[in-house]
């Protein structure tokens, strides 16, 4: 039988009409509600292209080196800030260093995350360190400078620094707690009536790669964090400003910027004799004009945590060696990170993070060869 188009519409009675309408009305909402979820799914997955990034409560909220510039300097000299800092060329990251580094945003569900590029890193140095520029634009390569300006950020600001390398495995709270550091918003800052009732001092915190100490590798710049105002960062950047102004005679980026500075820097700082001990560090940095921006009260204390190499290195290309190269280091064809972390039993330890390696600089530039590794 054929069936009527109009007149049989027409003869629905009222209350099958409603009910028809309502149907319709459930399949429409149904329908706007699948579309908003989706887009808003789809938006958390990280873009790295300024103005796309997103906010979500499920991951740390990107605030831009702009943004970070234009705040007060945090006065809360003994509480690390919610601040996870990375660096790049540009905002356009490499796959593999995409998707670490949102490991490191969801580990960090209620911090801020700032990616600063070459351009960002000499406004900050233009607008807190302009006696630092002249030496920041001697230096040979981007590298060279990549590696100062991170000890910058921490003395700065504070907060957390990582290579794109790095794979976030735990929350970084837990371990400062451990350690008797709080760690509290940026924006939001402690009243500073309490600030007095820290004990701790300032700290700043590295990791241990492999378990040879006399290896001037083994304290890595991959991963560092402080609280603000930690005078060991001007220690180190017054060695570097020496270095250049005497020539090295050997440009090597490890030697005048990187972890072979750092590894020795703190042997300087750390040294038996006590040098700098209490307010001799303050007095020593006095004259670096960077000090006159923090006013640490008289007595409080100073240190500086290397931690064991599980915590943030539990791969060492030093001590591992070939055993576990080909799947835990990103630039190898084989690499595998699942099955790396399970031979390193990350989750035993605890691992808080781990880094992959992969070597993209060189001193004139990117290693192409590298970077077509990690682009994928």
């Amino acid at each position: 039988m054929e069936k009527m188009d109009s007149p049989s519409q027409r003869g629905i009675n009222a209350l099958q009409q409603f009910y028809g309408n309502r149907k319709s009305l459930r399949w429409v909402v149904f329908l706007v509600i699948a579309a908003l979820s989706t887009l808003y799914f789809t938006g958390q997955s990280y873009t790295p292209t300024v103005g796309q990034h997103r906010t979500s409560k499920t991951k740390a909220r990107y605030l831009s080196p702009k943004q970070l510039l234009e705040r007060p300097i945090s006065k809360d000299l003994q509480t690390i800030p919610k601040l996870f800092h990375q660096s790049w060329s540009s905002t356009e990251l490499p796959a593999k260093m995409e998707r670490w580094s949102a490991t490191c945003r969801r580990a960090h569900p209620d911090w801020e995350w700032v990616l600063w590029t070459d351009k960002d890193n000499e406004e900050l140095v233009k607008q807190y360190f302009p006696w630092l520029l002249k030496t920041y634009k001697a230096l040979p390569g981007v590298i060279y400078r990549a590696d100062l300006v991170r000890n910058l950020y921490m003395h700065m600001f504070g907060g957390v620094y990582a290579d794109l390398d790095v794979e976030c495995l735990l929350p970084s709270d837990e371990l400062f707690k451990s350690y008797n550091v709080s760690t509290v918003s940026h924006a939001k800052p402690r009243p500073l009536t309490t600030h007095d009732m820290h004990k701790s001092g300032r700290k700043a915190f590295f990791g241990r790669m492999g378990t040879d100490n006399d290896f001037d590798n083994s304290i890595p710049n991959a991963w560092m964090a402080s609280t603000p105002g930690h005078p060991f960062f001007l220690l180190l950047v017054e060695s570097v400003m020496k270095e250049v102004s005497d020539g090295p005679e050997h440009w090597s980026a490890e030697a005048v910027t990187g972890p072979a500075k750092l590894y020795y820097t703190y042997g300087e700082y750390s040294s038996p004799e006590g040098k700098y001990l209490g307010d001799a560090l303050d007095k020593h940095v006095a004259k670096i004009p960077a000090a006159k921006q923090f006013t640490p009260r008289k007595g409080l204390g100073h240190s500086v945590e290397v931690l064991p190499f599980q915590y943030i290195y539990p791969y060492s290309w030093q001590r591992d060696g070939e055993a576990f190269r080909s799947v835990c280091w990103a630039t190898q064809k084989t690499f595998n990170a699942t099955k790396c972390k399970l031979l390193l039993a990350t989750d035993h330890w605890p691992s808080y993070t781990i880094t992959y390696w992969s070597h993209t600089w060189t001193g004139d530039g990117h290693d192409e060869g590298n970077l077509a590794q990690l682009d994928r």
